[in-house]
């Protein structure tokens, strides 16, 4: 069995570095990008096991992703996270509006990311 793709939308190379860690110990593969235009698109292996947004993007407006992907064909079953300041609690609203399922504080992401990993692995597997 192949590894699930885990699409990680983010543009900080450090907490991309433990993301990324976190996801291959749980037997995903990360898939990053830091803005839109580096997602790849479903000829390249598919739609994503589950899509996780950083709400702080510099270069992307990271609320108009996630309504895209929520309504794009091939990504908008794919379960979602997002995660941000703490300082910013309508970004999490808007997420969520956009159509994000979990949208979280970066404190709380870090403790809830293997318990999102495992469900999208689980789901992954029964939708086979």
């Amino acid at each position: 069995m192949t590894e699930p793709a885990i699409l990680v939308v983010v543009d900080d190379l450090f907490f991309s570095a433990k993301i990324g860690e976190t996801i291959r110990q749980l037997g995903g593969m990360p898939r990053f990008a830091a803005e839109a235009s580096e997602i790849p698109d479903e000829s390249a292996g598919g739609a994503p096991a589950a899509i996780i947004v950083d709400l702080d993007l510099m270069r992307t407006d990271a609320v108009g992703l996630i309504s895209h992907l929520k309504t794009g064909e091939a990504t908008r079953d794919v379960p979602m996270m997002a995660y941000g300041r703490h300082t910013r609690p309508e970004a999490f609203v808007r997420a969520r509006e956009a159509g994000c399922e979990r949208a979280v504080p970066r404190s709380e992401f870090v403790k809830r990311l293997p318990e999102f990993i495992e469900a999208c692995r689980q789901h992954a597997r029964t939708a086979r």
